[in-house]
């Protein structure tokens, strides 16, 4: 019955990512509700964020530099356009970023950390701002009597 955690064989190589670019990580992704206006306090997501992260590695270690990339890409966009917010404006609309495969350190930014970013903010409840009453994956709750359903009700 025992099954192993997937993981790749460099991962457990690899150094646990530093307070740096954890707490870097964390402000990106804080600003995917504020550059977007999802309504609500992102904080109970942090660990879950944390927990993102540390999957990541673990099956492509390769994130840890993803990561490590997206703080100096955030640092280099913060000093060349004066604020944090103005770096993270220019990380979620630059429509040269979108090329694929990425070939920037903006475009391998965006595609590979925030849009994933993005995308676990609204698996997280972030689709909940926009009326949405459910999200693919998404399950709200126990299915008990009496409750309000958590997922698709049958009518």
């Amino acid at each position: 019955m025992y099954q192993a955690k997937a993981q790749h064989a460099l991962s457990s190589h690899r150094e646990a990512l530093s307070d740096d670019i954890n707490e870097a990580m964390w402000r990106l992704f804080r600003a995917i509700g504020d550059h977007w206006q999802i309504a609500g306090d992102p904080s109970p997501f942090r660990s879950r964020l944390q927990s993102f992260m540390a999957n990541r590695i673990a099956l492509m270690p390769l994130y840890s530099d993803y990561y490590n990339i997206a703080k100096r890409v955030v640092d280099e966009l913060t000093e060349q356009l004066g604020s944090e917010e103005a770096a993270y404006q220019e990380i979620f609309t630059n429509k040269d970023a979108l090329g694929t495969p990425p070939t920037t350190p903006l475009a391998l930014t965006r595609q590979s950390v925030a849009n994933e970013f993005l995308t676990l903010y609204m698996a997280l409840g972030g689709f909940n701002s926009f009326g949405a009453l459910n999200w693919p994956g998404y399950f709200g709750g126990a299915n008990v009597p009496g409750g309000k359903a958590p997922y698709r009700p049958m009518e």
